[in-house]
């Protein structure tokens, strides 16, 4: 999306979606902690070692408006004390939105990224993001139901619901969340909103 006034910004909705919270729906983390075993230097993930025992998955409030959390108990000071020192991370929480049992591919892939978390690579970097798409790659748009539902919803939400082209005067429906940079039919980039 492009900044400065009058930026469409995206309304993202809650979708509820029924799940039983004591169901065994969520997934089974062990696996997932051997595939990262297998790939991750220990260094790069000291809290993995114990993660077994103190890890609980359970699934999120259908108001959230994450996909997936991981909450640890301890506070950050003594979690980094504990990573530099390689000690447990004692009890820890992954929280996954139950929208998630609608579409496989991301369920997993929001696990896995959550677990990386809970293993200690607690920043969002270039590593993190190629051990999770290594383990479990993130499904395209138009093979995830629960992308497209989301995206619906933000497109849905937008102030501008049809563009203009100054040029040709073609004006069509938006269906993308992003200002299109040129029209579909001449290509010029005289783009405008089109409120009616």
């Amino acid at each position: 999306m492009e900044g400065g006034p009058g930026r469409d910004k995206p309304v993202i909705r809650p979708v509820s979606v029924e799940v039983d919270e004591t169901s065994n729906q969520v997934p089974d983390h062990l696996p997932w902690i051997q595939k990262i075993r297998a790939i991750v230097d220990p260094s790069e993930a000291p809290f993995l070692q114990g993660l077994g025992r103190w890890l609980s998955v359970t699934w999120s409030s259908s108001n959230s408006d994450l996909l997936g959390v991981t909450r640890f108990e301890l506070d950050p000071n003594e979690l980094m004390r504990r990573r530099r020192m390689k000690a447990p991370s004692g009890p820890v929480e992954i929280r996954l939105h139950p929208i998630l049992v609608d579409d496989q591919a991301l369920l997993e892939h929001t696990f896995v990224h959550e677990l990386l978390h809970a293993a200690g690579l607690t920043t969002h970097n270039l590593r993190h993001s190629e051990l999770t798409d290594t383990l479990a790659p993130a499904p395209s748009l138009s093979n995830s139901p629960v992308l497209q539902r989301l995206r619906s919803a933000v497109i849905d939400g937008q102030h501008v619901q049809q563009w203009k082209c100054n040029s040709c005067n073609y004006l069509w429906k938006r269906s993308t969340v992003s200002r299109p940079k040129r029209c579909p039919k001449c290509a010029r980039a005289e783009v405008i909103p089109f409120n009616e």
